[in-house]
């Protein structure tokens, strides 16, 4: 039976990849994506990972999905959803540049294979080390302690994608619909019930990280849902100008991991030294309040947010 929903699994992931890239249209081709995102979580947490389940649902499949799908929307809005010109030449190039990839991604998974020390050296390294930290989680202690600056990066990077994103939409003459004025009850006592549920379980996966499966980007995508459902609800709405809070809470991520880093540094240990779980906490606290408040402000396609409708 296990091998059966295995099977069951691989298959349904491979079927979904190629509807998301063959599908008939744009709008099926996102549903696909998204369906094959929660079909990934499912498969990672069938290889014991449920920290990659969590991120796969949340991010994967749940926050990309809404940004495709409100980038779906805008693209309609400018009149650009015209299907391309087919052109032999285009499919030969998509053909050489598939066959390309693949050939690549075979010889990285050959020098992979057979760079694998034998026993499982770098586990054995990390069960050792891992009792110092404080930390009981070894996802954790992989992104937080051994790989802290591809952590950093990560985040860097997603600031600078919202950064991009403002460069390239400017005055976005394509913004998210206004929700209708008049509020209904049962929204409204839904969003009462779900957005300090969202938060709760945020904080929730932000402790539990450091001992179990969680952390700070399954709580910032928890955080980011949250956003989104306020967003649909007509709570938030977009804003032409960023406040300041809400920049300190972009940036708040980049700058207390690398001011952490720095001070370290200055006292004479490594580069990125995390001084004890205190410091875990504060960089993951403000990891989660950085990755939700950029996701939903890359959802909302605007440079801040406010809770009066736009005029």
């Amino acid at each position: 039976m296990s091998l059966a929903i295995d099977l069951l699994i691989a298959t349904g992931l491979v079927v979904l990849a190629w509807q998301a890239l063959v599908g008939g249209s744009l709008f099926r081709g996102i549903v696909m994506f998204i369906v094959f995102g929660l079909t990934m979580a499912l498969a990672w947490a069938r290889l014991g990972s449920p920290d990659l389940a969590m991120a796969e649902a949340a991010i994967g499949a749940g926050v990309t999905g809404a940004l495709l799908m409100i980038a779906y929307w805008r693209l309609r809005a400018l009149g650009a959803n015209r299907p391309a010109p087919r052109s032999p030449l285009r499919a030969r190039v998509a053909l050489g540049v598939g066959l390309l990839s693949a050939v690549l991604v075979a010889m990285i998974g050959l020098a992979a294979v057979g760079a694998i020390g034998p026993g499982g050296e770098a586990g054995q390294a990390l069960a050792e080390a891992l009792p110092a930290t404080g930390l009981g989680n070894p996802i954790t202690g992989v992104l937080v302690i051994f790989r802290n600056l591809d952590t950093l990066l990560e985040v860097a990077v997603l600031l600078a994608a919202y950064v991009a994103s403002r460069a390239v939409m400017g005055d976005d003459k394509a913004a998210l619909p206004l929700p209708p004025a008049q509020d209904a009850p049962l929204v409204g006592a839904l969003v009462a019930v779900l957005a300090p549920l969202a938060v709760l379980v945020a904080i929730y996966l932000l402790k539990a990280g450091s001992q179990l499966p969680g952390g700070a980007f399954q709580a910032g995508a928890v955080l980011a849902a949250g956003g989104v459902l306020l967003m649909l609800a007509g709570r938030l709405h977009p804003a032409p100008l960023c406040g300041v809070g809400l920049r300190i809470a972009l940036v708040a991520g980049t700058v207390v991991f690398s001011g952490v880093g720095l001070i370290m540094l200055a006292l004479g240990q490594p580069l990125l030294a995390i001084p004890g779980t205190w410091a875990v906490y504060l960089i993951e606290t403000a990891m989660m309040i950085s990755i939700g408040a950029t996701l939903v402000l890359l959802f909302a396609g605007s440079a801040g947010l406010t809770g009066t409708p736009r005029r």
